[in-house]
C-alpha cells in the first residue's frame, strides 16, 4: 500500500498496521497520486510543484510484503523481467541484508552456462535495502594508455591534461561511444551476490525490445560478433600497452647513455631496439593517433581504431554512426572483421617475434654493460 500526505510518500507491507516513510530522492512536497504500472513495476508518483517522480521496480517492496526476506540475513530478490532496450536498458539486482556485512558485497552477472559476463563494480553494501544497477553490456575492451611521448610533442605530459599521470589515453572524435562493451542478447542469465563468502543467485530473464527488428538469433549473432571485435581490441591493446611500457625503459635508458660518450655503442643498440618496437607499434596503431590529438586525421587508421569504429557501427553508435546492436549483423560486418584480423594475426607474429627472439639478447647486452634489463608490465603479452 501507498499513501501520500501533504509532504511525503509511505508505504505499508502488511495492510497499513505500519508505515515507512519512502524518500529515495523525492523531495519533501505533496503527494496527489500513485500509481504502480503494471508492466515494468514501477511506481509513480504525482506531485504538487515537483513535477513526476519514478522509482524504479518496486518488486522487492512487492516481495518483502509476501514475506520474503523475513527470516534470513541476506536475501536476493528475484528480478523482474528486463527488456534489453539500446541505450538506457538497465537490470538491478536488489538484495537485503540484516545485519552490516564483514567485508564488502561482491556482485556479478552470469550467463546460462555459468561464466561472468560482468562483475558489478563498487556494490553498495550498507544493513537494510541495496540496490545494484547492470547496463545489459560485458565488460568494456581494455584500451591503449600510451606512456612514451610523440616526438610531434615531447612535453606532452606536461600538458594540463595529462601531468602528473604516468599514461594517457588516445583521443579521436566519436571514439568514446565505441569503447563500451558488447549488449547482451536476449536469454536467460543469473545475477550473483557474495556476502562475507556466501554466494546467492536468482535467475535474470532478458527479452527483446518489442520494437526491435531483429530476432532473437539475430541478436545472438549480433553479441557473439561484438563479443569477437572485443577480444580483439583487447588483444591489440595488451601488446601496444607492452611495448609502451619497454619503450619508457628506453627511453629513460637513452637519457642516461646519451650523457656518456664511451657508451656510444650501446646507445645505437638501444635506439635499434627502440625503432624495432615502434615499427611493430604502429602496425597495431596509427602513428597519428599515438599524438592525443583531435586534430591528426592525417593518416589511415590501423588494426586498433578499425577495431574501435567498426565496433561503434556493429554495436551501439559511435560519433555520427548510429550503430546496428539491434539488427543482424551484415556480410560487411563479418568480411571486415575477417581482414582486419588478417591484419592482426601478421602483427601478432612480428610481435611474439620481438619479444621472445630479439628483447632477450637485448636484455643480456643491458644486463653486462650494469643497466637493468627491460621488465614486462605484469599484463597479458599475447
Amino acid at each position: 500500500l501507498f499513501a501520500g500526505t501533504g509532504n511525503s510518500l509511505f508505504y505499508s507491507l502488511d495492510d497499513g498496521g505500519k508505515w515507512t516513510n519512502l524518500k529515495n530522492g523525492l523531495p519533501s512536497s505533496p503527494v496527489s497520486w500513485a500509481v504502480v504500472q503494471k508492466q515494468f513495476h514501477d511506481l509513480v508518483v504525482s506531485t504538487y510543484g515537483r513535477g513526476i517522480y519514478i522509482l524504479d521496480d518496486i518488486t522487492p517492496l512487492e516481495q518483502m510484503a509476501k514475506g520474503v526476506g523475513a527470516d534470513t540475513s541476506v536475501s536476493l530478490f528475484t528480478p523482474r523481467p528486463t527488456i534489453r532496450i539500446l541505450g538506457g536498458g538497465r537490470a538491478y539486482v536488489n538484495y537485503q541484508l540484516k545485519n552490516q556485512p564483514k567485508g564488502p558485497v561482491q556482485a556479478a552477472i552470469l550467463d546460462s552456462d555459468g561464466k561472468v559476463v560482468r562483475e558489478l563494480r563498487n556494490v553498495p553494501g550498507r544493513q537494510g535495502l541495496n540496490r545494484a544497477t547492470w547496463d545489459l553490456h560485458y565488460d568494456a575492451p581494455r584500451l591503449i594508455a600510451l606512456r612514451t611521448a610523440p616526438p610531434e610533442n615531447p612535453h606532452i605530459f606536461e600538458e594540463p591534461r595529462f601531468r602528473g599521470q604516468d599514461s594517457r589515453a588516445i583521443t579521436h572524435w566519436g571514439a568514446a561511444q565505441a569503447q563500451v562493451g558488447p549488449v547482451i542478447a536476449p536469454g536467460t542469465y543469473k545475477m550473483r551476490i557474495t556476502v562475507d563468502g556466501e554466494s546467492y543467485t536468482q535467475p535474470l530473464e532478458v527479452v527483446r525490445d518489442p520494437s526491435s527488428t531483429g530476432n532473437d538469433a539475430d541478436l545472438q549473432s549480433q553479441m557473439k560478433l561484438q563479443l569477437r571485435l572485443r577480444d580483439d581490441i583487447n588483444s591489440t591493446s595488451d601488446m601496444v600497452n607492452q611495448l609502451e611500457w619497454m619503450r619508457k625503459q628506453i627511453d629513460d635508458v637513452q637519457k642516461m647513455l646519451k650523457a656518456d660518450k664511451s657508451k656510444a655503442t650501446l646507445l645505437k643498440s638501444v635506439q635499434e631496439m627502440d625503432q624495432k618496437m615502434q615499427d611493430v607499434e604502429y602496425k597495431l596503431v596509427s602513428k597519428a593517433l599515438t599524438t592525443s590529438d583531435d586534430k591528426y586525421f592525417i593518416a589511415a587508421y590501423k588494426i586498433y581504431f578499425n577495431l574501435i569504429w567498426l565496433n561503434g557501427e556493429v554495436g551501439t553508435g559511435a560519433g555520427d554512426v548510429a550503430g546496428g546492436a539491434d539488427y543482424k549483423p551484415t556480410d560487411t560486418a563479418f568480411s571486415l572483421t575477417d581482414m582486419i584480423e588478417k591484419d592482426l594475426a601478421a602483427a601478432k607474429a612480428e610481435y611474439r617475434t620481438l619479444i621472445d627472439k630479439e628483447v632477450p639478447p637485448f636484455n643480456r647486452s643491458l644486463a653486462a654493460s650494469g643497466i637493468t634489463p627491460l621488465a614486462a608490465s605484469g599484463g597479458s603479452r599475447e
